[in-house]
């Protein structure tokens, strides 16, 4: 009997124990959860780090042990943002797999090895690529929003070839890299690209080492821009930051164009072949660079320019506060006080001259159809300079840029047939007219802004006008029919044979030579003016006449790209001081 407590203790701790043995052999169950959660926790680290060695190896992983063999096949797994694609030290280009341009996605960093500025992991190359801004390209890299580039050497050695282009991306970060031997530019920002371009080299390349255009800011800091045609090149409505570069032995250190008003703080502008700061002019008042003010020192020390340390060609009055230069390598007008900086020209809407008396002129084309060419009167008040700036002769690929859309319209233009003059003007008077007042008083005249050179003016011809005929004259005299003083004189007098203006070699041989390839962007004049064209063919004497849908204009020559383009447009507003214009050939 006292072996039936033990047996039925026994079995009350049997089942006891039975009752709690479930969850104990129920948790393997458990682990697929938490090894799902571990998968997920961990997934950004797997997938954050991505290696990438140039070599043929088709079965790589991207581990560190198993690299892939190009950039391409490490981007199209297509990482995630907070990816890096870990570069080793080699040659990356077409040869070992690369497609190009490479697309960085949004969020993911590409890099080598920062320490050394890349100098032995080398990117070479470069593909078609179609900006929004400037439609094709030729591009190695293209940034995305939050993508950061550290620690490569980037090479476009193709025909007109950027390195990294930023096509309004966000948060960019361009950090310790170098940018050598590129044929135009090292750097492209663009649209509204915003970005921070830090500790690197720029040097050797074949236009700019940076272009800042577009609508782009950030900071441009502590890089060294050597040995190019323009260090820097700020124009259309760019506001980026400059401060803290080493800018050394280029073409020209900085050329400041259009509506940018970029701030310059702390650069080191040393042994530019020219000048060390250009500032270039446009007709609506700007550009106005922040070179420092009385509260905010400029702090930029310009050493050793061959040229002029501040060039400031724009005919707007620049403050440039606490800067160390030459006060004998300054041009133009310089405050060296002032709180604030040069105000910029407001935007004023520009209204079509009105016309006395309504005439049978048709009134095409429109304001909305002529946004490629834009034709505007200069303002009275302009005085041309005693003497025309300097001209910039920029190496063959350089880019200038037209101010943005966003500027005061353009006048509507009426082909110059022919047409009545003002009433109001005199009709006795046998003084000859001056020029630029005679031919303001037609509301139809395209005119362009001058320089200093003398205008033949029309040959005064004796009473009776009315009984002139241009050619042929009949063996008899004619008899006026009506009284001379009846009829208004014509603005646009006889032919004449114009002073012919003398070939400028020196001039001439700052023009890029024309390609035998077909031309389809063409600098232009918007008048049909014989003295403007004869001052066209004194460097350019191929200059003619030609049909347009806004009429009669002046054609200096046509190039198969818009860079050189722009740099003979730049000459021709600079030195000869015509309104010179790059339009497309479909434009016309």
């Amino acid at each position: 009997m006292r072996c039936k407590p033990s047996l039925f203790s026994a079995i009350a701790t049997i089942i006891t124990v039975l009752s709690i043995s479930p969850p104990l052999f129920a948790r393997p169950a458990l682990s697929p959860t938490r090894t799902q959660t571990w998968k997920i926790s961990q997934l950004p680290q797997t997938a954050s780090l991505i290696y990438v060695a140039p070599r043929v190896n088709s079965s790589g992983d991207g581990s560190p042990n198993n690299p892939y063999p190009s950039i391409a096949a490490a981007l199209a797994t297509k990482p995630v943002a907070g990816s890096v694609i870990q570069l080793q030290e080699g040659i990356y280009s077409a040869e070992t797999g690369e497609s190009f341009p490479i697309k960085i996605p949004a969020g993911v960093t590409l890099r080598g090895v920062p320490t050394v500025r890349g100098v032995n992991t080398v990117i070479r190359g470069g593909g078609k690529f179609v900006s929004t801004s400037f439609a094709s390209q030729n591009i190695t890299m293209l940034a995305d929003n939050d993508v950061r580039i550290e620690g490569v050497t980037v090479i476009n050695p193709n025909t007109r070839g950027t390195a990294v282009w930023v096509e309004s991306g966000k948060r960019v970060v361009i950090a310790n890299n170098t940018f050598i031997n590129s044929d135009r530019e090292g750097l492209f920002l663009t649209g509204t690209a915003d970005a921070i371009v830090s500790d690197n080299v720029f040097k050797k390349n074949g236009a700019n080492g940076l272009s800042a255009v577009g609508s782009s800011t950030g900071e441009i800091r502590n890089n060294i821009f050597e040995n190019t045609g323009f260090g820097l090149a700020i124009g259309q409505k760019s506001r980026v930051n400059v401060s803290g570069n080493n800018i050394l032995n280029n073409n020209d250190g900085i050329v400041i164009s259009n509506l940018s008003a970029p701030t310059l703080r702390n650069n080191l502008i040393s042994d530019n072949q020219r000048d060390g700061i250009v500032i270039l002019r446009d007709r609506k008042g700007y550009p106005t660079p922040d070179l420092g003010t009385s509260t905010n020192l400029g702090k930029n020390i310009f050493r050793n320019n061959k040229g002029k340390d501040l060039n400031n060609n724009s005919g707007v009055t620049q403050v440039a506060v606490g800067n160390q230069l030459d006060p004998k390598k300054i041009a133009g007008d310089i405050a060296f006080v002032g709180e604030f900086p040069t105000a910029p020209a407001p935007q004023i809407t520009s209204t079509p001259v009105p016309v006395a008396t309504p005439t049978s002129v048709p009134k095409t084309p429109t304001a909305s159809n002529v946004e490629p060419i834009e034709i505007t009167r200069p303002q009275p008040s302009f005085t041309p300079p005693v003497n025309p700036p300097t001209a910039l002769a920029p190496s063959s690929s350089s880019i200038f840029i037209e101010p943005l859309p966003d500027l005061p319209q353009p006048v509507t233009p009426v082909k110059t047939t022919s047409f009545t003059p003002r009433t109001s003007l005199p009709v006795t008077s046998p003084k000859p007219v001056a020029p630029v007042t005679n031919l303001s008083q037609s509301p139809s005249e395209v005119l362009i802004d001058r320089d200093p050179i003398p205008v033949v003016p029309p040959k005064p011809v004796t009473s009776p006008r009315s009984i002139f005929v241009p050619s042929n004259p009949p063996p008899t005299p004619v008899t006026p029919t009506t009284p001379t003083i009846s009829i208004p004189p014509a603005i646009t007098p006889p032919p004449v044979q114009p002073t012919s203006i003398p070939y400028n070699t020196k001039i001439a041989a700052l023009v890029p030579r024309p390609s035998r390839d077909t031309a389809p962007y063409l600098v232009v004049i918007p008048s049909s003016d014989t003295e403007a064209l004869n001052r066209v063919r004194s460097i350019v004497p191929s200059g003619k006449l030609i049909p347009s849908r806004f009429g009669s204009i002046i054609l200096v020559q046509g190039y198969p790209d818009r860079d050189r383009a722009e740099v003979l447009k730049a000459i021709v507003r600079s030195v000869i001081g015509l309104d010179a214009r790059v339009i497309h050939q479909n434009s016309l």
